[in-house]
């Protein structure tokens, strides 16, 4: 496939997601359908492995880069520890933002009450997102969009992450997130790279929600917050000494800044981007 229609076609598929996401809320509020691990496994599934899947099946070899063999072992510390960082910043602004918009911050349990096993819900919560998502944005979306630079495939990837998440309190910690995943995609060379961080991610969001929802009585909050707050500079300094030490040895590939203007221009103009935003505004105000 041309490689135009390639990047058309992929702006798309981020609204495919968010409104098979969309619909299975709103069958959820209505009754439709009764919210299991599985239907909600299954949703995950199709939201994100189906778009996934239709990319493959348009990408040709030799037309787009794909970068799902293994990562070396060397990247993992920056990975963790930059995850780390991504998570605690996430936190805080959410922690913010929830404080501006909501007045409080409200932790959120996932399906831990439904599922009944904090295995299984580990298991949704966790590993199952960091797989389908990571899969689809960074493994086809952001090869995809390559074409145009890989700022503009890493900025579109994670505003449309942003987006698909559905949540105005809950929007610039996936944004910043999505543009940690892309980097380290790119750097490693590998998804697996991206899975890794957010597993981590998903990994340090469930345990504080579980802690703040569990021991929520004790009065956590005073010092959580300050908690937090240290540990994003303490991973931050750590991540980027790492980045440094790689960057000394030489085995971080520098990207390619060529067609820059050209691929910011394209995302600022894609159609499928404006949709997935129209579709985000609806699920704030209707949904």
């Amino acid at each position: 496939m041309n490689k135009d229609r390639l990047s058309f076609t992929a702006g798309f598929l981020p609204a495919v997601s968010l409104a098979i996401l969309m619909g299975f809320d709103y069958a959820s509020k209505t009754g439709a359908v009764k919210t299991t691990p599985y239907i909600y496994a299954l949703t995950e599934g199709a939201a994100f492995l189906f778009p996934f899947v239709i990319l493959l099946l348009l990408m040709r070899e030799g037309e787009v880069t794909y970068r799902f063999k293994g990562s070396r072992a060397r990247f993992f510390p920056f990975i963790f520890w930059g995850a780390l960082a991504v998570s605690c910043f996430s936190f805080l602004l959410n922690w913010v933002a929830a404080r501006l918009i909501f007045d409080e911050y409200t932790a959120q349990s996932g399906l831990a009450t439904a599922s009944g096993s904090i295995w299984l819900t580990m298991f949704l919560m966790i590993f199952l997102p960091a797989v389908c998502e990571e899969l689809f944005f960074r493994g086809g979306m952001l090869s995809a969009l390559e074409g145009g630079g890989f700022y503009s495939a890493m900025a579109a990837t994670a505003i449309s992450f942003a987006l698909v998440h559905g949540d105005a309190a809950n929007f610039i910690g996936p944004l910043a997130a999505g543009v940690f995943y892309a980097y380290v995609t790119y750097i490693a060379g590998s998804v697996r790279a991206a899975i890794w961080a957010h597993f981590i991610s998903n990994g340090f969001s469930f345990t504080v929600n579980y802690l703040l929802t569990e021991y929520s009585a004790v009065g956590l909050w005073k010092y959580f917050v300050v908690f937090i707050t240290m540990l994003f500079f303490l991973s931050l300094y750590i991540a980027m000494g790492r980045l440094e030490k790689l960057i000394e040895k030489g085995k971080v590939p520098k990207i390619n800044r060529v067609g820059f203007s050209k691929g910011f221009s394209a995302l600022v103009f894609s159609p499928g981007l404006w949709v997935t935003a129209v579709l985000f505004i609806i699920k704030l105000f209707v949904f």
